[in-house]
């Protein structure tokens, strides 16, 4: 399974217990986050996602100009989950409100607060 992480997951982890990411990439499959969400989790840094098992990734430059035209109410770093996401044919990990109706909108199912 390959997974898309949003902000808020993040810090709610990062916040409460950081290791259950780690079982998450051990368990679930590849945890994915672009790199431009870091600049919102002040919790984690670069090296914390590497030894938590988190893959960095950067996202193209279309979907960059895409995000930043913020189509629907999301934010920036919101609609770049999204778009990677639905580009890559990723489940989107979020408990942010307006992100899970997107994935909705978008087509996406529904599993317990996850936009497959």
């Amino acid at each position: 399974m390959l997974l898309i992480i949003d902000a808020n997951v993040l810090i709610d982890y990062a916040l409460s217990d950081a290791s259950v990411l780690t079982l998450a990439a051990r368990h679930l499959g590849t945890l994915f986050v672009p790199r431009v969400l870091l600049e919102e989790v002040t919790q984690l840094s670069e090296a914390d996602c590497d030894a938590l098992g988190l893959t960095l990734v950067d996202k193209s430059f279309d979907i960059l100009a895409s995000a930043a035209a913020k189509q629907a109410s999301l934010s920036f770093e919101d609609h770049v989950c999204l778009l990677m996401a639905k580009q890559e044919q990723w489940t989107c990990v979020t408990n942010d409100k307006r992100l899970h109706v997107e994935c909705r909108r978008e087509g996406g199912l529904m599993l317990s607060g996850v936009c497959v």
